[in-house]
This record gives C-alpha cells, structure tokens and sequence, in this order.
C-alpha cells in the first residue's frame, strides 16, 4: 500500500494526478516523449525495479557487448543500474532496484537519477552499434527464458 501511495504523490509532483500501478503492480510513463520508464513492484521482495529499454540487441557486436558488461559492472558506470540483454525482444535494458519504502523526495531523486543514466546510455549504445556494428554478433543464448526468474518483467 505504501508504494501505491509513493507512486500516486510522485504522479501528483509531475502533474499526472491519481498515478496507480496496474493489476501487474507496474506503470509505465513517458519522459520527453522519448524515455519509457517501466516500474514495477515486487511485494514479497520488498522492492522497486526501474527499467527501460534503450536499444536494439541485433545492432550490436562482441565489441559492443563486452563494453556493456564492463560499465555495467557493480553499477560503476551506470550509477548503480545494471545493463541486460532481453534476446526474445531484442532490446537491451538499463534497470535498477530500490527498496520499496523509498521517501518521496528519494523517489524523484531516484527517477532523475535514473532517467540522466537512460539518456546517457541510450546515446552510448547508439554509438557503440555505429562503432561496433553487428557483424562480430555474441552466439545465441542457451538460456531457457522461461526458467529464469524475471521478477514479473517482460511477460
């Protein structure tokens, strides 16, 4: 209850009066017409996660990758968010947990935070796939999707 109650006075701070999760406990807004930022709340783990897709997977090259996973070491180049690759929709994802009982001045600090990383990594990823391309593309995963735990994301 608390979360539906952050999230319905963040809404309240960005001009979108009554903000409330769907059935999925998620909501998804529109920054700058530009910037699709997915929350989801995780009631038993007691967090929230942040994602947002920021480009294509395909586009990409060994090189390209490889320098994903590095920056998205323990967060170091991503102010704590995390990079992933979701292959079955070809994009890849900068997200970031928080725990649920975030004040709401944490909460928009938390969202801007998030939204400069999207913003810088969606140009970085842009440029990467100019740089890099595709044709060195990673070998297709062996992970069955279905028997990772995706926290309720990317049904």
């Amino acid at each position: 209850m608390e979360w539906t109650m952050t999230l319905e006075r963040f809404g309240s701070s960005i001009g979108i009066d009554h903000l409330v999760p769907d059935e999925d406990n998620s909501c998804s807004l529109l920054f700058d017409s530009q910037y699709e930022v997915t929350f989801t709340h995780d009631e038993e783990d007691h967090s929230l996660l942040m994602y947002c897709e920021i480009g294509s997977a395909s586009e990409l090259g060994k090189e390209a990758c490889l320098t994903l996973l590095k920056a998205s070491l323990l967060g170091a180049e991503t102010g704590g968010a995390a990079l992933a690759i979701h292959d079955k929709l070809d994009t890849v994802v900068l997200w970031k947990r928080h725990d649920d009982s975030l004040t709401d001045t944490a909460m928009k600090e938390a969202v801007d935070g998030f939204l400069a990383q999207v913003m810088v990594w969606k140009e970085r990823l842009a440029g990467l796939a100019k740089e890099h391309g595709s044709e060195e593309t990673p070998a297709e995963s062996s992970v069955d999707m279905n028997a990772t735990n995706n926290f309720g994301m990317f049904v």
